[in-house]
C-alpha cells in the first residue's frame, strides 16, 4: 500500500470517528433525521478504506502480472536470439554457396571445406 493510500485512509478513520462522536453527542437534542443523517454520513469514510485497500490489492495484482509477464518476455528474447544465432549459423554456408566458395567461413560449425563444391 502507497504512502498516500495510507495517509487517505487515516483521514477517513478519522473523519468517521469524529462523525460517530458528532452523532453520539446531539442525541436526543437535536431532530431525529439529523442523527439519522449523521449516522448515514458515518458510514461514508468506511466506504472510503474499502475502496482504497481494493486498488492496493489490484495494484499488487498489476505488479505480479507485471513481473511474470517481464519473464514471459525474456524467454522470448532468449529464444528470438537462439534463433537468429542460428540463422547465422545458417548464413556462412549460404554466403559459401552464393559467392562460388571465395568467401566460406574458415570456422564454420558445419566444417565445410574450401574446395568442395557442395
Amino acid at each position: 500500500m502507497s504512502r498516500g493510500s495510507r495517509t487517505l485512509i487515516a483521514l477517513y478513520v478519522t473523519v468517521a470517528l469524529w462523525l460517530s462522536f458528532c452523532t453520539v453527542r446531539t442525541w436526543g437534542i437535536v431532530p431525529l433525521w439529523t442523527t439519522l443523517a449523521m449516522t448515514v454520513a458515518s458510514f461514508a469514510p468506511v466506504i472510503g478504506v474499502v475502496r482504497e485497500t481494493v486498488i492496493a490489492d489490484e495494484r499488487r495484482a498489476v505488479a505480479v502480472l507485471r513481473e511474470r509477464e517481464g519473464r514471459r518476455a525474456a524467454w522470448r528474447d532468449a529464444a528470438a536470439a537462439a534463433l537468429a544465432r542460428a540463422e547465422a549459423e545458417a548464413a556462412c554456408c549460404e554466403r559459401w554457396w552464393t559467392s562460388c566458395a571465395t568467401e566460406h567461413d574458415p570456422h564454420c560449425a558445419h566444417r565445410t571445406s574450401w574446395g568442395t563444391t557442395a
